[in-house]
């Protein structure tokens, strides 16, 4: 009986051993199958404290081995002076921020905007103001230099959207001599652009932009593949997975070099008060706050794999929320590898689901 019982050890020893090298053997090849894949840029746009949404350099601080560049949010056109800049935040704080960044080996992009005037209307007027006057253009051109040479940026990302239609080919005008005068200062031009799939779902801005030769004259393209429902359309999804990946076929099928395609990336969602016809932009934090608040029960949507619930609050109002989780994340990140693009670009810094710094080094290789 000892006997027999030795041998039984002595096989069962032998099978947990040969259990933990099948075991060793699994998680090497998924460590080189990881070292194998292409590394991608990680972008976090970065903005100061919005109301009770913290700011995003906490994020920065904590989380920096997982981002590529930040794209800080502090400048859009100034609609006194064409071609100048309105700032909103000071010098001293432009370069702590900026030398705090490239300390971590994080590179740094300035963001340029014409959003947040009185009417949308005058934000087209004052990109047109730039864009039709050569005077002007150059002008802009040359404070950008001057400003990212003073603040030492690594490269700049415009962000003009809602331009008018008729200034298409001077904002692609605008991108290639722009494009000319800072590579040859060694800095990168990336374009925030509005997600287009060539068809009815495409962004209703979309049209304004010329892919081809923005994505010909540029180093990138930051597609905002988000806000595919907002507070213009009912409630859904802030990014499904099939539109994401309609707008990635859409820049391809445009000549847009995939190497050169930062996918948009949600950090937050919509909570749509249906009873009163509203919706408020939430971050993840305050979405998750209201789901407790209310004991709502998180749904999955197979179709546009995201998240949702519903609830109905105090004053007896109906809501419907759909939101951005680290589940919903990875689905984006497969069309990132499946299409070979360059990497992500997230908006914003601070808004995000926690576990999104968890999936992202898990799903892609993040360049450094």
């Amino acid at each position: 009986m000892a006997k027999n019982c030795y041998w039984a050890i002595t096989i069962i020893s032998l099978s947990m051993a040969l259990l933990l090298m099948s075991s060793c053997s699994q998680l090497q090849r998924k460590e080189e199958h990881k070292n194998d894949k292409t590394i991608r840029e990680v972008l976090g746009f970065y903005t100061e404290q919005e109301g009770t949404y913290p700011g995003s350099q906490p994020t920065v601080d904590s989380q920096f081995a997982s981002l590529s560049i930040i794209a800080p949010f502090w400048y859009k056109l100034d609609d006194k002076r064409p071609g100048s800049l309105i700032e909103s935040v000071t010098a001293e704080h432009k370069r702590k921020v900026i030398q705090s960044a490239h300390d971590k080996d994080l590179k740094v992009y300035m963001v340029v905007h014409n959003l947040f005037y009185e009417t949308v209307e005058k934000g087209k007027q004052v990109a047109s103001n730039v864009l039709n006057n050569d005077e002007n253009r150059n002008v802009f051109i040359q404070n950008l230099r001057n400003e990212m040479t003073k603040f030492k940026y690594d490269g700049i990302n415009i962000d003009m959207e809602n331009l008018n239609l008729t200034d298409r080919d001077s904002f692609s005008q605008l991108i290639k001599e722009l494009s000319d005068a800072l590579n040859r200062d060694g800095k990168v031009v990336t374009i925030s652009v509005p997600a287009n799939t060539g068809d009815s779902r495409a962004n209703p801005w979309s049209p304004w932009f010329d892919y081809e030769k923005l994505g010909q004259y540029s180093d990138g393209l930051m597609i905002m593949t988000y806000d595919e429902h907002n507070p213009r359309t009912t409630p859904g999804s802030t990014a499904s997975v099939d539109w994401t990946e309609a707008t990635i076929r859409y820049a391809l099928k445009q000549r847009v070099p995939p190497s050169k395609i930062l996918l948009g990336i949600a950090g937050y969602g919509w909570d749509w008060d249906t009873t009163a016809a509203d919706a408020k932009y939430s971050s993840y934090e305050e979405v998750m706050a209201q789901k407790t608040k209310y004991k709502a029960k998180v749904r999955w949507d197979s179709r546009s794999q995201t998240p949702h619930f519903s609830y109905v609050d105090a004053e007896q109002h109906s809501h419907q929320v759909w939101f951005e989780n680290s589940d919903s994340l990875q689905y984006k990140l497969d069309l990132v590898e499946k299409y070979n693009l360059r990497g992500i670009g997230i908006w914003r810094l601070g808004l995000e689901d926690p576990e999104y710094w968890m999936t992202i080094p898990e799903k892609i290789k993040i360049k450094k």
